[in-house]
């Protein structure tokens, strides 16, 4: 299964991005970052989200994260947002909808087996 994932988040004029840039460090490795004024946009392989999974097994959220999973499931993309505060915390939060006023890490990941991809980072429990 091939898979790449890319994650964009918002810098407000309130935030220090050093702190917003350690809240994507805590949640995936990745191999490319471009930092602008007013965005982070950081990509990389499956392997990238190796600490994602991690935690969803470890929290046993896995359940809850494939619902919010399969609620993004487009063509050949999955989208979903996480929790930036949660994320500095160094715990990744799926959110099911939009909570902060800070806005939130938006990840799209592109793969050529969307439900092996989702099987792969959340097995179902069930």
């Amino acid at each position: 299964m091939i898979s790449k994932f890319q994650a964009i988040t918002h810098v407000h004029k309130t935030e220090d991005i050093k702190k917003v840039i350690e809240s994507l460090n805590h949640i995936f490795m990745y191999d490319n970052i471009v930092i602008e004024e007013s965005e982070i946009l950081i990509s990389g392989s499956r392997k990238g989200l190796e600490d994602l999974k991690e935690s969803l097994k470890k929290r046993k959220v896995r359940e809850t994260a494939r619902k919010i999973l399969e609620k993004g499931i487009h063509k050949n993309h999955i989208n979903f947002k996480l929790s930036k505060q949660a994320a500095f915390a160094g715990t990744p939060v799926l959110l099911d909808q939009e909570l902060s006023a800070l806005g939130e890490i938006e990840v799209k990941v592109e793969t050529d087996d969307i439900e092996g991809f989702i099987d792969w980072l959340a097995p179902s429990q069930v």
